[in-house]
């Protein structure tokens, strides 16, 4: 037998084969092609002997000899046309070879054609073709070939043939839709015939019908349809929130959306059911604004715990409500690194979500400079944390941070030492305050004369972010002149330092106007960037804070002390005590870019009054200062600058603690001469030499009558008996508090009255 007959085994009949027979045929005959066009390529350029002549000479005359001889012997069983085609191959391919021997040197063809040779050979697959394989059917297949009854070929056809099996074929099961492509469970619609209604049909007969448990599968009103068409669904194997998520659709219809009902016209459009979670699609009426109430809606449902359902609209007439089998924020992770790095738009992350999604706020906006913002919460509702958090991440940053912790620094202590100025106190809080306002004029100047009108990272200036805690504290004082200049600082920070580069944040228990300087625009300046509501101690607050920024329809409610795996009220009824609780600090509602998002901060363990893991977040890397242009902008702040780390009024109440003086006014402007000192200056005699003017009378002036002298005045009287101790000056002075003499010692110091014998030990210098 010839080598082509080999190649393709002669067949008088078609030989049946699987589909992957005649493919991986194909396959290998056209990978034999493109090797010989190599080959055919190649060859004439390497070897033009005798040999290479006859080869492929011989080729081609044995293939025309072969073809003639099979033509002449019928009972080969191939016709001429098969034949023929199976020499197609053999003869194109010698006879393209042999034009590349015989043309002298190298042209661009000899190339080409061996390719649009394999290419059409390729295509044509001639010697599959002559094989006479036929693709083998299966008997499925066979049987619609010979006419007989087509099998369901796709789930939804099983289930329709089932139903018309166990039925009779009086009513027919469409628009089936499977829940899960790895489930049984599904939905599908039952339409009778026509003029006639859908049978009462049992429990029984349903599940027989499908064969799935018994209580599984129920029938239930198609709306806008007559009895003539029913929803039957099924669910064998889904999970509870599935079957909640059927429960939820008839409670939204009957008290939700009914006349009378929590949400009267809002239509539920769609839902899903999750592992842990329903959402609901709600839409209002054409025409009219969405509204959800949040408390009818969880009474609608029946839950007790408002944490577990959270609405979401787009502020026009669309809604989506979450609703979760226990409180999604219940428990989350702690916070990275990589959490707290800023990336390109100036975002951080700083919690999850009650979605899952990451709760991503940012320390600057590079297309609006500095950001300002306002953090409302209670003692205990997690502001500490969330502060703690935005803090190390300026740190990792390269942005300069200040804080003013109003209550003595007990509010943030993790932050001292770890934030480039922490001030302690009202009084040390003003200072930082005045120093700020006068870096921000000097970058006012300066960007004037650089013809610019915004902000740019580093360039030339380092972001500089205020975070002042309790601030209710100074914004509330009592004395009028410190909360007058608080108010104006803080409201002229917030109008006009974005564009150079300075943000501030506040964190308040109040939002009432008593409780920040009688300034409305403090609390509505606060609100143009990150608002955090967290758990709040009146209605009243909550109010302000979403006055003019919560999107239409929004409503919050407020978040609970403590939450419950099982609800409140179980909690309640099974006598557990308060403690048995899950916290819920950290859980606030955060608003961004006027959308609302149901969030809580990363978790951090307390131990021994502090967070040693946020402690770690800061990390060890030094911290980001005032450039030399800016530490000497102006005449007071420069050196208020460099005491930024010794805390000299951190125990001072008001000015005139600070400085031993009856307050002039604030508007007034002096400035004393600064002197050395010895070891038992903390620093707070240059500063208080500083403000002696703008704030404190003269050292010698007369007091007026039925005035008390003051504290310097009366400190030199008493040593008027020769040196005593700060602590029996103290003692002496118990009006006053114990930094207050220290410091007013320092400026006598500095006037030349006074004089440290030893540490602690002070005599008049005279």
């Amino acid at each position: 037998m010839s080598t082509i007959d080999q190649a393709a085994p002669a067949a008088d009949t078609p030989k049946s084969v699987p589909g992957h027979v005649i493919y991986r045929r194909v396959l290998a005959e056209r990978t034999s092609y493109a090797l010989a066009a190599a080959g055919i390529a190649v060859g004439p350029q390497l070897d033009d002997s005798v040999l290479s002549y006859l080869a492929s000479g011989g080729l081609a005359a044995g293939t025309i000899a072969w073809l003639y001889a099979k033509t002449k012997d019928p009972d080969q069983g191939l016709d001429v046309i098969t034949r023929a085609q199976r020499s197609i191959p053999f003869l194109t391919a010698a006879g393209t070879y042999l034009a590349n021997l015989i043309t002298p040197g190298f042209n661009w063809w000899e190339v080409l054609a061996p390719a649009a040779w394999a290419g059409l050979m390729g295509w044509m697959a001639p010697l599959t073709r002559s094989a006479g394989l036929v693709l083998e059917l299966t008997e499925h297949q066979e049987q619609l070939a010979d006419g007989g009854p087509r099998e369901p070929v796709t789930y939804e056809e099983f289930l329709a043939a089932k139903w018309a099996h166990a039925t009779g074929g009086e009513t027919r099961l469409v628009s089936v839709q499977p829940y899960r492509a790895d489930r049984p469970d599904f939905e599908a619609v039952i339409v009778a015939q026509a003029g006639k209604a859908v049978p009462n049909y049992t429990e029984t007969q349903l599940a027989a019908a499908f064969d799935f448990p018994l209580g599984t599968v129920a029938l239930r009103p198609v709306q806008g349809s007559g009895p003539g068409r029913m929803r039957v669904v099924a669910r064998p194997t889904t999970e509870d929130t599935e079957r909640a998520a059927e429960g939820l659709r008839g409670l939204w219809e009957t008290a939700v959306c009914r006349p009378g009902g929590a949400a009267p016209g809002v239509q539920l459009v769609d839902y899903r059911a999750e592992a842990h979670r329903i959402v609901l699609l709600v839409a209002s009426p054409a025409g009219k604004e969405i509204r959800l109430p949040h408390t009818a809606i969880c009474s609608a449902f029946g839950i007790d715990d408002p944490s577990r359902l959270v609405i979401e609209t787009d502020g026009i007439r669309m809604g989506v409500v979450s609703v979760y089998k226990t409180n999604p924020l219940m428990k989350v992770r702690k916070a990275t690194v990589e959490d707290l790095t800023m990336d390109s738009k100036g975002r951080i992350t700083i919690g999850i979500c009650h979605d899952g999604k990451p709760a991503r706020m940012r320390l600057w906006d590079p297309s609006q400079g500095a950001l300002r913002g306002i953090t409302a919460g209670v003692t205990g509702a997690g502001k500490s944390v969330l502060q703690n958090l935005i803090l190390a991440a300026e740190k990792r940053s390269g942005v300069v941070s200040w804080v003013g912790d109003v209550q003595g620094g007990m509010s943030l202590p993790e932050a001292e030492g770890r934030v480039d100025w922490f001030a302690k106190g009202p009084v040390e809080t003003l200072i930082m305050l005045t120093v700020a306002h006068a870096v921000m004029k000097y970058r006012e100047r300066i960007s004037n004369e650089m013809g610019r009108g915004d902000f740019a990272l580093g360039k030339p200036w380092p972001l500089i972010n205020i975070t002042l805690d309790e601030i209710n504290r100074l914004l509330s004082h009592p004395d009028e002149d410190m909360r007058k200049l608080a108010a104006y600082l803080i409201a002229d920070i917030q109008k006009t330092g974005r564009k150079v580069g300075i943000g501030i944040r506040l964190a308040v228990q109040s939002l009432h106007l008593k409780d920040l300087g009688d300034d409305d625009a403090i609390r509505q300046q606060g609100k143009v960037g990150a608002l955090f509501l967290m758990r709040t101690a009146s209605s009243s607050t909550k109010e302000m804070g979403l006055d003019g920024i919560a999107p239409t329809g929004f409503q919050m409610e407020n978040i609970p002390a403590r939450i419950y795996e099982n609800g409140q009220i179980e909690a309640l009824f099974s006598g557990k005590d308060d403690e048995d609780g899950e916290s819920t600090a950290g859980m606030a509602y955060m608003f961004l870019d006027g959308r609302a998002k149901f969030m809580r901060t990363f978790f951090a363990q307390k131990v021994d009054g502090v967070y040693p893991d946020l402690i770690e977040l800061y990390g060890e890397d030094p911290v980001t200062g005032l450039t030399d242009g800016e530490a000497k902008v102006a005449a007071g702040a420069a050196e208020l600058y460099t005491l930024r780390h010794s805390n000299p009024f951190a125990d001072c109440d008001t000015l005139a603690q600070a400085f031993g003086g009856a307050k002039k006014s604030a508007g007034a402007s002096a400035q004393s001469e600064q002197s050395d000192t010895d070891g038992d200056d903390d620093g707070g005699g240059e500063a208080a030499a500083l403000f002696d003017a703008p704030f404190g009378a003269p050292f010698g002036a007369e007091a007026e009558p039925g005035e008390e002298p003051g504290l310097q005045d009366q400190i030199y009287t008493l040593l008027a008996d020769g040196p005593m101790s700060l602590k029996d000056l103290r003692e002496a002075l118990p009006g006053f508090q114990p930094s207050s003499v220290s410091n007013a010692c320092t400026q006598l110091k500095a006037k030349g009255l006074a004089k440290p014998v030893k540490r602690g030990v002070w005599q008049r210098d005279n």
